[in-house]
């Protein structure tokens, strides 16, 4: 038995492609401009891509963790559905479950392939924990791609799968649809390590499969990865290859361009301009301490970003017209902690608070209170 557990490999991980030195893999987006995807699937890449609707698009590696087999991508500008996690963190054994990917690209659908099966275990191989066996069919390229309940929300990330001749040349059986994911804990776990502001919902109603499956093509890409370097560097955030702006920021006009401005008072701006404006990716500090590193528009904060404060307050999410807007997290170094909705600045729509004790308030806000029905309150009755 010992000999067998070296026939698992993370076979799903990439389909090299003779001609050009690229592998493939499969992403899904979690946040705006945030997708995950397997650790193996990057490993080593020197550039990477994700494919999309509008055209191939760099990505940037933000955090990856080859322990749990995790990675965090970041694609500027890119806009689009999010996936939705599944809360509470669990699944049943015996629960149905889907996947959709990008396997064996140029032999297979470019449009991906969805397939459904079970969970046939908690565990993955040798009892291991934060994995889970399913028996839906996966192929190399299905590396990173979401495993989804029967109502459509992500349960986990696939990941691998046993090598079926290798094991048969071993034992003399063939084995059938023995593959494993990511956990939906271990997920959650470090998407909020990495403080990203994902959106998690309860169970709902079971959907037809071709529901599911159409909710998956909305958030679910590929992935691209070209060729490692003899000596793998680690990953490098992808340049958006513009200019640098030139000229006296005070008398010129920049635009199109990537260039630094410091206000009399000391602020100052680094980053990327358009019709004399901070437009693109950039950063803004303050003497007294906040900083902003994200997006803007039309010298606005807008779009993904992290704002600190020199409290060590922080907040990580979307922004519109300046302020907090959409999907984010807030937190404080005395504990308090916000993830959930925000519009114009305040808790707005499906939330989670959770207290310096533990306790924790999920449910709905409107204009910075709770209001409605509580979803879940932990140790509290509080609506």
């Amino acid at each position: 038995m010992k000999s067998i557990l070296v026939v698992l490999f993370a076979v799903l991980a990439v389909l090299p492609c003779a001609k050009a030195q690229v592998s493939t893999g499969t992403a899904f987006s979690v946040a705006p401009q945030l997708l995950v995807t397997n650790h193996h699937v990057i490993s080593g890449c020197r550039a990477l891509s994700v494919i999309t609707p509008e055209g191939r698009r760099a990505a940037s590696v933000v955090s990856s963790e080859a322990s749990i087999d995790l990675a965090l991508l970041r694609v500027f500008g890119m806009r689009g559905a999010v996936a939705n996690l599944r809360t509470p963190r669990s699944v049943a054994l015996g629960e149905t479950i889907s996947v959709f990917g990008f396997p064996l690209t140029g032999t297979l659908s470019s449009s991906g392939n969805f397939t459904g099966g079970l969970v046939s275990s908690l565990q993955g191989l040798r009892n291991a924990a934060g994995e889970i066996q399913i028996t839906a069919p996966v192929q190399p390229g299905n590396s990173g791609g979401p495993v989804m309940d029967a109502s459509g929300l992500v349960v986990g990330v696939v990941q691998s799968k046993l090598d079926a001749v290798r094991a048969a040349a071993l034992t003399g059986d063939m084995p059938q649809n023995v593959n494993f994911a990511v956990a939906l804990d271990v997920l959650a776990d470090f998407l909020e390590m990495n403080q990203v502001p994902f959106r998690s919902s309860p169970r709902g109603a079971s959907l037809d499969t071709a529901q599911v499956a159409r909710m998956a093509q909305q958030f679910t890409y590929r992935v691209e990865c070209e060729g490692a370097p003899a000596s793998p560097a680690p990953p490098q955030q992808a340049s958006r290859g513009l200019p640098p702006c030139l000229g006296d920021p005070a008398t010129s006009f920049w635009t199109n361009c990537v260039g630094t401005f410091t206000a009399p008072n000391g602020e100052k701006y680094a980053g990327e301009w358009r019709d004399d404006k901070y437009h693109g990716q950039g950063t803004y500090t303050i003497p007294s301490g906040q900083k902003y590193v994200g997006e803007f528009r039309d010298d606005k904060r807008d779009g993904q970003g992290t704002y600190t404060f020199p409290d060590g307050k922080k907040y990580v999410g979307e922004f519109r017209d300046d302020k907090y807007h959409g999907q984010g997290t807030f937190t404080t170094p005395d504990g308090p902690k916000y993830v959930g909705e925000f519009r114009d600045g305040q808790y707005h729509g499906r939330g989670t608070y959770t207290y310096p004790d533990g306790e924790k308030y999920v449910g709905e806000y409107k204009e910075d209170n709770k209001n409605g029905l509580v979803v879940r309150s932990i140790n509290t009755v509080t609506k």
